[in-house]
């Protein structure tokens, strides 16, 4: 009989340190017992660890929370979401002969042009590389491969998507995990996490778009063929729309703008009737709403304009019919997905919806669990397809795990 697995998943935000506790059930189902938060007042800055103690210490909160919530004292493994600034991604294609007398294509050949790919780039030379994610391979004479072990080639030739990020950012993020007790935990990128959570193998393969609006920057991820094409962070957040009222409407200060914009803002001031106004009960004064809309507009189609940039940067704009999905507590700003297909130019924008996971629906249904939520999947999924192959015999594929 299966073991029941306790895994842990964690993101890292500037606001929030979010952490989840999720059993995998012993038919593979996964489902969350336990949820933590605690805030890192200053001790992580887009996506960086500014202050060890501080990092550290809201990373213990959030996962003991998680643990007490959930009725566990161990886990069988931990994922931690991570993102940041600093954080860059770039395609990566290169070639190799196959030399075996039959021509026929190893792991061993894989493994091969995809390390030739990375070894070549500077960018990876200069960085450390977090991800390195198989896209598409090509034969000589046929093109579009998924996975070309067991196939006839003359010459093997892959695309190949790495994500880097400075050395320091990483092994800072790597030592506040240690500090917090959690060795081993395994670092994934937050739009992977992302995708995970909320994309199906159809949105993915037909070519989807997940935008993450956090507290100060936006990540995105474009995916095509089941797999990364393209990341960006913008550094723009739902910060940014806060003080952007609080700078002109002057609403009684950052907390009180973030409460008016969340309950009464919307990016559409047309839907906002003229004479209706907002009153600062503290302040004994009115403001117009359509005027808190105006400035929430402006700021959600400068970042709109900047997305739909990096969506025409990839080339695939034609090739992106799975849809629009955003995701994150920015997110959640009213009327942002009805703006975003007029700005995008697209037919299908949507709040990203959790699959896959069941278990409480704080957390389920909570925008703000969704990287977290994400890291927990993947793990799940990475520990079943594992099983599955020494079951079979096969073993491990090897070092390069296709994240899709």
């Amino acid at each position: 009989m299966t073991q029941r697995a306790v895994l842990l998943g964690l993101d890292l935000g500037a606001s929030k340190v979010v952490a989840v506790v999720a059993v995998q059930e012993e038919d593979g189902t996964l489902n969350v017992t336990g949820t933590g938060q605690a805030s890192p007042q200053g001790g992580l800055t887009q996506g960086q660890v500014t202050d060890m103690d501080l990092s550290t210490r809201a990373i213990v909160r959030a996962v003991e929370e998680a643990m007490n919530t959930a009725g566990q004292a161990k886990v069988d493994g931990i994922r931690v979401a991570v993102d940041g600034i600093q954080f860059k991604g770039e395609n990566l294609r290169d070639s190799i002969t196959i030399s075996s007398g039959d021509k026929i294509i190893t792991a061993a050949d894989r493994d091969r042009v995809l390390e030739q790919a990375t070894n070549s780039c500077k960018l990876a030379k200069e960085e450390l590389v977090l991800h390195r994610i198989p896209q598409i391979f090509h034969i000589k004479g046929q093109r579009d491969i998924r996975n070309p072990v067991g196939m006839f080639g003359e010459t093997l030739e892959a695309e190949v998507r790495i994500t880097v990020a400075p050395s320091p950012v990483i092994m800072n993020i790597q030592l506040a995990l240690k500090n917090a007790g959690l060795h081993g935990a395994e670092l994934m990128y937050s739009p992977l996490a992302s995708a995970e959570a909320v994309l199906s193998r159809e949105d993915r393969e037909n070519g989807a778009v997940v935008v993450d609006i956090g507290e100060q920057l936006t990540h995105l991820g474009i995916f095509l063929h089941g797999t990364l094409f393209h990341s960006a962070v913008i550094p723009i957040g739902g910060a940014h729309f806060t003080r952007d009222l609080e700078i002109t409407k002057h609403l009684g200060g950052i907390a009180a703008s973030e409460r008016i914009k969340m309950r009464f803002g919307t990016v559409l001031p047309s839907h906002v009737p003229a004479e209706e106004s907002v009153e600062l009960e503290e302040e004994g004064r009115l403001v117009s709403r359509r005027e808190i809309a105006e400035v929430l507009q402006a700021r959600a189609a400068e970042l709109l304009n900047l997305v739909l940039a990096e969506m025409g940067r990839t080339g695939l704009m034609h090739e992106i019919h799975g849809g629009v999905h955003l995701v994150g507590g920015g997110a959640l700003l009213t009327h942002l997905p009805i703006l975003a297909q007029t700005l995008l130019g697209r037919p299908r924008v949507v709040l990203g919806r959790i699959q896959g996971v069941g278990g409480l629906p704080q957390a389920t249904g909570n925008p703000f669990f969704v990287n977290a939520l994400g890291a927990v999947k993947a793990l799940s999924r990475d520990m079943n397809e594992t099983r599955g192959k020494q079951d079979r015999g096969d073993g491990l594929l090897g070092r390069f795990k296709k994240l899709f």
